[in-house]
């Protein structure tokens, strides 16, 4: 499959798990991709196979200069961006009486104040040309109903406005030919999952969560704006 062949690609939080799995397939499929995170020895190896296809940008997604940075990368090696995957993510467990305000602050900057950057960065440019495909990765944490984890406060209540972003701004675009969409998964097999689940098994793979991303940032969901995908294992 070539489905994504002469695409530009943003791909945050890259350098494991859904992002990187995301990244690879992306890549395999034919885009141009630019990742980041903060870990440049981490992209570059995962980069590496990729020649040319693929780039890397370290740092904090959270920050306005390396935001602007990773796009100004991508447009003057590649061209304008198509697609922009808002992966990357924090969890910090503790219970909200005690949560301090840097790690309440800390999440919503990862989870949420990047989210919004990289979607405002993006934006001018898939408005002028209408055409684009923004993807957010939230939670099941963040949708309203499931029981929650106790110790997940910051991280449940960040990833509902992810999803609530994503609501918003699918709305004030759809008219222009830019889709945004979210998927909430369940638990993955990611690093992340390893450090918070006390070992709990997940059910799922970054792979199977990656062929999500690319099927909402792909034409086959073209008629799709606003949704918010759950993913769970059968």
């Amino acid at each position: 499959m070539r489905d994504f062949d002469a695409k530009v690609a943003i791909v945050t939080g890259a350098s494991s798990g859904i992002g990187r799995a995301t990244a690879e397939r992306l890549a395999e499929r034919g885009a141009r991709v630019v990742v980041t995170a903060r870990s440049g020895e981490t992209l570059r190896a995962i980069a590496a196979p990729f020649g040319d296809a693929m780039r890397v940008v370290a740092g904090d997604v959270a920050d306005l200069a390396l935001v602007e940075r990773l796009f100004t990368e991508a447009e003057s090696h590649f061209g304008p961006v198509d697609v922009l995957v808002n992966n990357a993510g924090a969890i910090d467990v503790a219970k909200l009486v005690d949560t301090t305000l840097d790690q309440w602050e800390r999440t919503f900057a990862v989870n949420v104040r990047a989210v919004f950057l990289a979607c405002r960065r993006a934006l001018p440019s898939m408005l002028e040309r209408e055409r684009g495909a923004i993807v957010n990765v939230a939670s099941i944490s963040g949708v309203v109903g499931p029981e929650k984890f106790p110790g997940f406060t910051a991280y449940c209540a960040s990833k509902g406005a992810v999803i609530s972003l994503t609501e918003a701004l699918a709305v004030e675009v759809k008219t222009r030919g830019v889709r945004v969409n979210c998927v909430s998964p369940g638990s993955v097999d990611t690093p992340m999952w390893a450090n918070v689940s006390g070992g709990a098994p997940a059910s799922m793979t970054p792979g199977e969560i990656a062929e999500t991303i690319l099927f909402l940032a792909s034409d086959a969901s073209r008629p799709m704006n606003g949704q918010n995908l759950h993913v769970y294992s059968a």
